[in-house]
């Protein structure tokens, strides 16, 4: 396992996302002053480039929306096109979706607004079949009326809603992926736990659902993890993201064992931390990732920094084949 902390300025630098187009990789992730700034909205996405696999990196962009904390970057490659899904906080009760693209990796249009319907987040977007779907939530202002939805999209920049993929209060980010078949599996986040009284344990949930993607099933994880990302491995998938452990919160990596997620390694992390994208590369996982376990004290203005993190992981050395088929 190889470790690089790819960027730290002393902010807080956050929420990655990484993608493979047209020969380069690209990472992008929020940086701001503090985990989230709705009264303050200084969210900028900064997208970096890499020629060599993620040794060296240039920046190719940074965007912002006037009034908007802008945050949580979804990278989306297509053929013709680089997206950028984003979305941002216009004050504590009020969150849009937007989207960003590049034709050639280097200008990237200014975010634009991505739905009519105010309060969509766009959280996991992915183009199959030559159409654009995503995982995301709805959001009116109050936590308890947050639920995970499906989108579609028929260009990547206008979406609307599909279905509704989980009925639990805070039920909110939302991975998604399609089989060759047209199954679609989307991982669920429930934040529930955290409302009074709560509405979940805060198990991850994932759920199927075949086409004409209405009617969802849905199977319940058994330990508490949040800030996920998914990537589909064979029969199953790995589930990275925020380990609630008993010492401190660490970004670790688990496989999909029936109900059970089966851990597989731990990244140098801890504090606030997660929120990871995944790609592979030959013979390699590259997971971006941030955290704060390296960090100095903050400042008045900073509170909390935290740095961008890239790993690279042999797949050979990973426990992956003994994993049970989940479907």
């Amino acid at each position: 396992m190889q470790i690089t902390r790819v960027y730290s300025d002393g902010r807080h630098n956050a929420f990655s996302s990484l993608a493979q187009w047209q020969g380069r990789l690209y990472l992008a992730f929020r940086s701001a002053t503090s985990h989230v700034s709705p009264e303050n909205p200084d969210g900028q996405i900064r997208i970096l480039a890499s020629d060599d696999g993620g040794a060296s990196w240039i920046q190719v962009a940074l965007l912002s929306f006037p009034g908007l904390d802008l945050r949580d970057p979804k990278l989306l490659a297509t053929e013709k096109a680089l997206y950028v899904h984003t979305f941002g906080y216009m004050n504590p009760y009020r969150r849009d979706a937007n989207v960003s693209a590049t034709l050639d990796g280097y200008s990237f249009t200014d975010p634009v607004r991505a739905a009519d319907e105010d309060n969509l987040v766009i959280w996991w977007p992915v183009y199959y079949k030559n159409e654009f779907w995503g995982a995301g939530y709805r959001y009116h202002g109050n936590k308890k009326d947050i639920r995970s939805i499906l989108l579609h999209s028929a260009d990547g920049w206008r979406w609307t809603v599909e279905s509704l993929i989980y009925d639990v209060p805070w039920a909110c980010e939302t991975t998604l992926h399609f089989d060759s078949e047209g199954t679609a599996y989307a991982r669920v986040t429930n934040a529930g736990y955290r409302l009074n009284p709560p509405s979940s344990n805060g198990h991850p949930v994932l759920a199927t659902v075949k086409p004409p993607y209405m009617e969802w099933q849905y199977r319940e994880m058994d330990i508490r993890m949040s800030g996920l990302a998914t990537f589909p491995w064979h029969d199953t998938f790995l589930l990275v993201g925020r380990a609630h452990d008993e010492d401190d919160f660490h970004t670790a990596a688990f496989i999909i064992d029936g109900n059970r997620l089966r851990r597989l390694f731990t990244l140098p992390s801890g504090g606030d931390t997660a929120y990871p994208g995944i790609v592979r590369d030959g013979d390699s996982l590259l997971i971006s990732y941030y955290s704060s376990h390296e960090e100095n004290a903050g400042s008045d203005s900073v509170p909390h920094p935290s740095s961008i993190y890239l790993a690279r992981i042999n797949i050979d050395e990973l426990d992956l084949e003994s994993a049970p088929e989940w479907k």
